[in-house]
């Protein structure tokens, strides 16, 4: 087969488990891992053919993944995060349709149009008129 990597990956899709570890065999060398999953072996070749024709990661991109993989080694399912803290007198404006709007953090939770509320999703529900993750919404998370 071709050095194109598309190609090769085009044509991958019309081959069976057994074809694909023939194919593994003779573009990569060694024996393909021990799955027997058709789509994740086809995948893996994928990826790989990718890899040898542009490159892979980089050493930077290498470590930092290791780093990673290290942090986590001893608690490979952390806790989920609190979230951001707003301090007491933060605001957060957010425009809306136009408009600018105005949360202001409280001690006990937000202050819209002057009027408290228990969260941020609340006052986000206010302005849009629809359920909104309140951090989301002013852009405190992804």
């Amino acid at each position: 087969m071709g050095q194109n990597s598309e190609d090769d990956i085009t044509r991958l899709k019309r081959m069976n488990l057994r074809r694909l570890r023939q194919y593994w065999e003779s573009r990569l060398g060694g024996a393909p891992p021990p799955l027997r999953s058709t789509e994740i072996l086809r995948r893996l070749l994928a990826c790989k053919l990718q890899e040898k024709t542009h490159g892979g990661l980089s050493p930077a991109t290498r470590k930092k993944l290791r780093k990673i993989a290290g942090a986590t080694s001893g608690n490979p399912v952390p806790e989920p995060s609190q979230g951001a803290r707003l301090k007491p007198g933060t605001v957060l404006v957010r425009e809306w349709q136009g408009t600018l709007h105005h949360v202001r953090a409280l001690e006990d939770g937000f202050e819209f149009e002057g009027k408290r509320l228990a969260s941020l999703s609340e006052a986000a529900r206010k302005i849009t008129g629809t359920r909104w993750s309140g951090p989301l919404f002013f852009g405190l998370k992804k």
